[in-house]
């Protein structure tokens, strides 16, 4: 609005407004025109100014203060030591630097950060002091100045943006793993900003992401694996996250309320607003989402340098635990998947009654169908419920068209009206939180016979969980093993590589009434493969069974899975010794206490003499939230060859 008067007659607008009104209404006018007119007139008044001698003493101020070497310069660039004395920020946009080797160098980007902020306001440019409000922040505090210090006083729009969003309570929310997504296996973690006198479904969610495109399979995984990948912060309503992870994916979801004062509040949105927009390399296993946020967290309380906290791999599970240890949130809150809502209302229906429920939403009955007679409003209530909440699934995923799910919607909440209102006795099963996971690295002492004969050995795994360990914080009866290594060695003192796996996933989805959902078992990495010579050769394995798992009772799960096993080594005949087959099995779980119980079958189509067979049994004992023991015992047929293997295990997470 200022810009709007430059280069206008001053004397000629105060004597019109003189001769026009009286002398009351012009000191009004004249005052609330002051502002624009006369004190932030930039262009004009700013050029009596000598800002660049300004900038000269701030700069000379930051050097004597070094304040370049401070840790809270470090986290607003994301600097991290790339050696003796030297830095690199972990921010691979340019746009976010303002010196030319401001990537690499903390001191040259404080000073052309100081230089930007005196530089005058351009045209169809932003500002500095708009543009980094964190920057604008710390500078001010730790150099004296204030707004009115600067050509231009960018905060402005920062507190305008916050007059409006008017931020109340921030969360760290956490859904669940989603294992037939390769980039979601690991769950996820993003921010959320509630605004005051407003429902938490309208909150602002912040998250960091790759910008992937419509890329998949081997060319998806290898380009987020090595960096190939923009990954950006990106802000969504909660409403359109809870509808993406909970009614699409069905992943169940944990808000952890942020322990922030009101300064920390502002701090954390400030460096939210510098870095809108600006892109990092992203990288699944190490700069990934969960990595990229605690830098928010960082920004708020820099005391507890959480960035350098977690290194290597970063897990979004052990994000939300170390938020937790570090006591900077709550227990957590529970928001369940329309997947745990259906699931849970189904405990509490026949299997008749299911099957009508699942009709009614399908299209095949209505409600005026109904014929359960016998079942209490408590009931009656309850199978409504359930439509409701699987309709709004369907709908989700598109297996119903929007026209059919509102006929449909209205139909089932018309009977559940007609019952009145009731007060229903129904408790959804809370899973354990997961800020009680276990450490998703792992050191394993094992011991036992094989078809080499007696051995001891370690076992070594970089992340994240295996299938009979405590599943807080991971789908239920999962495996998800990224880098792991197992060295054996025998009582003739010969060594042994058993196996390095870079990725093995087990998903055992559970399917019902409700839901069919494809299980699978994937491998991947190095292993000893036995031969017709009672040899054992190390070979590249890839493996691939997808079937089925049913849920019988809370307590175990059945799965059969079919598909392709393969060992590759030159010394093979076409080069590989290729399987087909299938596996079956079950798991139970008593309390602490998980068994599986597991037959494979396999048959060489290249060489008709290759018949593998395995039986096998599992038990874990998990002691404490890291430490558990494990025991196996399996029956091995490899061609004409037959051996027993036993093994004990003690295993620690960290």
């Amino acid at each position: 609005m200022t810009l709007q008067f430059e280069g206008l007659n001053k004397t000629l607008i105060l004597e019109t407004l003189i001769k026009n009104t009286g002398s009351q209404l012009f000191i009004f006018i004249l005052l609330a025109l002051s502002f624009s007119l006369f004190s932030p007139l930039y262009a004009q008044e700013n050029k009596n100014i000598d800002y660049q001698a300004k900038a000269s003493a701030a700069i000379e101020k930051a050097r004597q203060l070094n304040l370049s070497a401070r840790p809270y310069w470090h986290t607003l660039l994301h600097y991290k030591p790339s050696g003796e004395e030297t830095f690199k920020s972990l921010v691979d946009d340019p746009k976010f630097f303002l010196a030319k080797n401001g990537k690499t160098n903390p001191q040259a980007e404080l000073e052309a950060t100081i230089n930007a902020f005196f530089a005058l306001p351009e045209p169809e440019h932003k500002h500095a002091t708009a543009a980094f409000p964190g920057r604008y922040k710390w500078i001010c505090q730790n150099l004296n100045l204030s707004g009115e210090d600067f050509p231009y006083n960018g905060d402005a729009e920062y507190t305008d943006l916050m007059s409006k969003l008017a931020p109340d309570s921030i969360y760290l929310i956490f859904p669940a793993g989603y294992m037939k997504n390769p980039a979601s296996v690991f769950g996820h973690t993003f921010i959320l900003v509630e605004s005051k006198g407003q429902s938490r479904l309208l909150a602002n969610s912040i998250s960091y992401g790759a910008d992937a495109g419509n890329l998949s399979g081997f060319l998806y995984a290898f380009l987020g694996l090595t960096g190939g990948f923009k990954g950006f912060y990106g802000f969504k309503p909660y409403y359109d996250r809870i509808r993406e992870y909970s009614a699409i994916d069905m992943r169940d979801m944990w808000e952890y309320k942020l322990k922030f004062s009101e300064e920390e509040k502002d701090s954390m949105l400030r460096h939210i607003i510098d870095m809108r927009g600006i892109y990092s390399n992203y990288y699944f296993i190490t700069e990934n989402c969960s990595y990229n946020l605690l830098y928010l967290i960082e920004a708020a309380k820099p005391e507890t340098k959480v960035t350098s906290t977690l290194t290597g791999a970063v897990e979004p599970i052990e994000t939300v635990k170390l938020i937790y240890n570090l006591g900077l949130t709550d227990e957590g809150t529970y928001r369940p998947s329309l997947f745990s809502k259906v699931e849970n209302y189904k405990s509490y229906l026949t299997e008749e009654q299911n099957k009508f429920a699942k009709q009614v939403c399908i299209g095949k009955k209505t409600p005026e169908d109904f014929a359960f007679t016998d079942m209490s409003k408590e009931q009656q209530a309850i199978l409504w419920d359930t439509c409701a909440e699987y309709l709004q699934h369907l709908l989700s995923i598109h297996k119903i068209e929007l026209e059919d799910y509102r006929k449909r919607y209205i139909s089932v909440l018309s009977a559940r009206r007609k019952l009145g209102k009731i007060n229903q006795k129904v408790s959804i099963k809370i899973p354990e939180k997961p800020h009680k996971a276990h450490g998703s690295k792992k050191f394993a002492m094992h011991g036992g016979k094989d078809g080499k004969g007696n051995y001891a050995g370690i076992n070594w795994r970089l992340t994240a969980h295996d299938q009979l360990e405590n599943p807080a914080g991971y789908s239920k009866n999962s495996q998800l093993v990224f880098f792991s290594v197992d060295a054996r060695l025998y009582s003739d003192n010969s060594f042994q590589l058993k196996n390095a796996i870079i990725a093995e996933v087990i998903s055992l989805p559970a399917s019902d009434i409700y839901f069919l959902s494809t299980a699978f078992h994937g491998v991947a990495g190095w292993e000893q493969n036995f031969d017709e010579n009672k040899n054992d050769i190390l070979s590249f394995r890839g493996k691939f069974f997808e079937g089925y798992s049913i849920e019988p009772a809370s307590w175990v799960q059945f799965y059969m899975m079919i598909g392709p096993d393969c060992y590759f080594n030159p010394c093979y005949d076409y080069c590989m010794d290729l399987l087909l087959g299938g596996e079956a099995g079950f798991i139970t779980t008593f309390g602490n206490w998980k068994n599986k119980v597991e037959a494979q079958v396999l048959q060489s189509p290249l060489n008709f003499d290759h018949f593998r067979s395995v039986f096998s049994a599992d038990q874990r004992l998990t002691v404490t939230q890291n430490l558990n023991f494990s025991a196996k015992y399996a029956f091995n047929i490899d061609f004409d060859n037959t051996w027993h293997e036993f093994n004990l295990s003690m295993n620690i997470n960290f």
